[in-house]
């Protein structure tokens, strides 16, 4: 406890004298948790720009593409630098081993996906690429023929959908892996029976949760998830930041991790 309790402060600590945002929030350099408020999207939506939300503006090579390329909640572009790209590289491998995939069998990805989700899509299988495997990005009008077409076509071992999650049940298995990308932003889903992805623009993948797990695993390494008392949702802190702090940022809703079980709401 005391540990997680001295990494909260000194990334607080850094956030607050590196970028003016995490300044005017906390106004003096944070020497406890109790001094560190949970923040949410509406606190951005008082900053100036998004400069006063980095470290350093030279070290930016590129942003996240939010989920929805037409509706994102957060006010600024999401940017990274390299450090934190090697970061979220290292969430993706971990996320794909626990989903049980084979990184010796040289599995092949289908990543299904519309016109509001083509930029995320293509983020995502530029993360596969980079692990040696083949992604193709499918476009789909929502058609389960167009969805079985396509899979023929291709024939791969997973089939992500980051859109159609009624399509699932379309899918011939244990031939063809589904897995589901999940969003802070959209109502959690309830059927256990696949496993999933989780995502928030802010901070692009969080964790996994495997087939009939309830809780969502993550690298804790990187991401401090807890959940506000007030509000019951779960906030989350990005403990190696170097481009984009985010300090008990809010993800709207309740993320349970693999290590808590689920609790409802008194």
């Amino acid at each position: 406890m005391f540990e997680v309790e001295d990494s909260l402060i000194a990334t607080a600590g850094k956030a607050f004298r590196l970028t003016r945002f995490y300044g005017e929030v906390y106004e003096e350099e944070p020497a406890d948790v109790s001094e560190i408020p949970y923040v949410s999207v509406s606190d951005y939506h008082r900053a100036a720009g998004l400069l006063d939300c980095v470290v350093d503006r030279e070290a930016m090579i590129g942003i996240l593409p939010p989920y929805y390329k037409d509706a994102s909640r957060f006010p600024f572009t999401v940017p990274e630098d390299e450090a934190e790209l090697v970061l979220r590289q290292r969430r993706i491998v971990r996320a794909l081993k626990d989903l049980g995939v084979d990184f010796g069998a040289s599995p092949r990805f289908l990543i299904v996906a519309d016109g509001r989700r083509g930029p995320f899509a293509c983020e995502l299988a530029k993360g596969i690429y980079w692990e040696g495997f083949q992604a193709s990005v499918s476009f789909l009008d929502g058609a389960d023929d167009d969805l079985r077409r396509d899979v023929d076509i291709h024939d791969p071992d997973y089939v992500v959908l980051t859109c159609g999650r009624h399509l699932r049940h379309s899918l011939e298995r244990p031939r063809h892996t589904v897995m589901l990308v999940e969003h802070c932003g959209d109502r959690p889903i309830d059927d256990l029976e696949y496993p999933s992805l989780l995502y928030a623009d802010e901070v692009d993948l969080i964790g996994s949760r495997a087939a009939g797990r309830p809780g969502y695993d993550h690298d804790a390494g990187q991401l401090l998830i807890e959940v506000d008392p007030a509000s019951l949702l779960s906030h989350v802190t990005k403990l190696q930041f170097t481009c984009f702090p985010l300090v008990r940022y809010g993800l709207g809703r309740r993320v349970p991790t693999a290590d808590v079980p689920k609790t409802e709401a008194p």
